[in-house]
């Protein structure tokens, strides 16, 4: 074997590790994008309840505003997902939604992480 054929092989090879390692990047890149964006959303939706129920708002208006910072946060969320119980003191959410972690370049779903909220009102103490 030839050194021109050997280097020739080493970069392919190199090429190929650094392809592999984007790869992963972008995956990790966007499962902890999509791990922040439901943690903002679940301290979000704690703070509407607490909110809502303090000022005894009805079912409808917790659910736009829970639906107005879902797609301000690109989680596909629809209202039929939102389960109100409740009004006042014994208001409770409860959410559940799935959000796609996508193969760079392709674009296609390759996991599928499941999120759940249950939030009850807490009076202040």
């Amino acid at each position: 074997m030839g050194e021109p054929q050997r280097l020739h092989r080493r970069r392919l090879v190199l090429l190929l590790w650094g392809l592999l390692a984007i790869f992963y990047f972008y995956l990790s890149y966007d499962y902890i994008r999509v791990s922040m964006n439901d943690r903002t959303f679940g301290e979000y939706v704690d703070h509407a309840v607490q909110l809502a129920a303090d000022q005894h708002r009805n079912s409808n208006e917790v659910r736009s505003m829970i639906l107005v910072k879902a797609e301000e946060l690109g989680i596909s969320l629809r209202g039929d997902q939102i389960v109100i119980v409740g009004a006042g003191p014994t208001l409770r959410v409860k959410l559940d939604y799935q959000a796609d972690i996508e193969v760079p370049v392709f674009e296609r779903v390759i996991y599928r992480k499941d999120f759940h909220h249950d939030v009850a009102y807490r009076p202040l103490r």
